[in-house]
């Protein structure tokens, strides 16, 4: 794929969507990023300006963290799967980050309000991934070894806390459906026939 793609992926809790936005990143041979890239990029960066307020060097934080594994080694880089999104003030320094990351490009943005906060960006596509309850909750029951009621509980919590997060990120609701160019219902597909539905998407809007 030529030029700078964006691609932000907003999902309903246990829709996959880390893993789908790992290997689109791969497909599309572009940056990934999500909540624990953006953490790993403020650590970084906090210990750089403590011992230099340089502008200069600065800038080469940034050069350089656009080269390191945690955006590019998808085999060694694998997000924490449980975290229920915390609704305090959100990091001073996430906005700058997200957007001095992806606008190396091509990125896929995991999370994060990215449909809002890359909302003007010339070449961009918006995916949401949904799913149905039964399917996400058998996930969760899975992916954490849990009994169906602490599954349950689990996901409610987790959508609750996210929906929270996105609201006050960018004033919208995450279950907009006019957030989004492209909706899929992951309990109907499995995840090559996603990854080969937004790969056409993004060729016939932009590679034709």
């Amino acid at each position: 794929m030529s030029g700078k793609i964006i691609v932000t992926v907003s999902r309903q809790a246990g829709c996959g969507g880390l893993e789908i936005g790992q290997r689109l990143a791969r497909q599309l041979s572009a940056i990934y990023v999500d909540k624990k890239t953006i953490a790993k990029a403020s650590e970084g960066l906090d210990a750089v300006l403590k011992v230099n307020d340089d502008t200069k060097v600065g800038n080469r934080f940034w050069e350089l963290l656009g080269k390191t594994p945690i955006l590019y080694d998808m085999e060694s880089y694998i997000p924490e799967m449980r975290s229920i999104v915390s609704d305090s003030q959100v990091h001073e320094k996430e906005e700058e980050i997200l957007l001095k990351l992806a606008g190396q490009g091509p990125a896929v943005v995991v999370g994060r309000g990215g449909f809002h906060r890359f909302r003007d960006y010339p070449k961009v596509i918006h995916l949401f991934l949904s799913g149905d309850q039964e399917y996400r909750i058998e996930n969760y029951k899975r992916i954490f070894c849990l009994e169906e009621s602490d599954a349950k509980a689990l996901l409610l919590a987790t959508d609750q806390a996210t929906e929270r997060y996105v609201r006050k990120v960018t004033g919208n609701d995450m279950l907009d459906t006019r957030n989004y160019d492209l909706v899929i219902n992951v309990s109907k597909l499995d995840f090559n026939c996603v990854i080969e539905l937004v790969l056409d998407y993004i060729h016939y809007r932009f590679e034709r």
